[in-house]
């Protein structure tokens, strides 16, 4: 057991909060802080522009972007042809997700959609160390899921996406602070200053 210092947890990673935001929406469309978040990553020519102008029309007509994206023809919208296509093609890939889990499990909504978003392929495409370990946090959160239900199938509880994010908003081992569990701290020599631990281990030292 480990507490990260300083440093982003498990759950506050981009790549995490990137799956994460479209797990959320296809329970709650109305999620828009998870819509704005994913409408264009990965990358499908989506910008900051044509979003503001969804932001304003949405709140307008009193709904939300998501239910904006059936009436595009029918309200005045500052959006050309090229870009309404781009925008009824994610509103059909969420929608197409969303009929999908209503039969399927949190692990199976979430492969699903980690595949077809290619999301995986977008981290890769960077081609750093860095997207090595991204890659593989992704599909840590997918071993998780994958626990998550065989342990809620053992028990014959809900095993549903919806569940699952309940799950990780309320308590997550990431996160929470298991004060009674003797644990490594981790945390830069610079925090580490000062604070009196018995035992410090500086690791990955090289020369200098």
């Amino acid at each position: 057991p480990y507490k990260i210092f300083g440093g982003l947890s498990f759950y506050q990673r981009k790549e995490i909060k990137d799956t994460l935001a479209y797990l959320r929406l296809l329970v709650n469309s109305n999620d828009e802080e998870a819509l704005k978040r994913v409408i264009n990553y990965p990358a499908r020519g989506i910008g900051q522009t044509t979003i503001d102008r969804l932001v304003i029309a949405a709140n307008q007509n009193k709904i939300s972007i998501f239910d904006l994206l059936f009436q595009l023809d029918k309200l005045p919208i500052n959006i050309n042809t090229g870009i309404k296509t781009k925008l009824v093609n994610f509103r059909d890939m969420i929608r197409s997700f969303q009929i999908e889990a209503q039969t399927k499990n949190a692990f199976e909504v979430a492969d699903l959609v980690v595949k077809k978003t290619r999301l995986i392929r977008d981290i890769e495409s960077e081609g750093t160390p860095e997207s090595v370990s991204r890659v593989e946090n992704v599909q840590e959160l997918m071993n998780g899921i994958k626990d998550f239900i065989e342990e809620q199938q053992e028990k014959d509880e809900d095993a549903s996406l919806a569940y699952f994010l309940e799950d990780v908003a309320l308590a997550t081992d990431f996160d929470k602070d298991k004060e009674d569990v003797p644990r490594v701290s981790l945390m830069t020599i610079h925090l580490a200053k000062g604070l009196e631990f018995p035992y410090v281990y500086i690791v990955g030292l090289e020369e200098n």
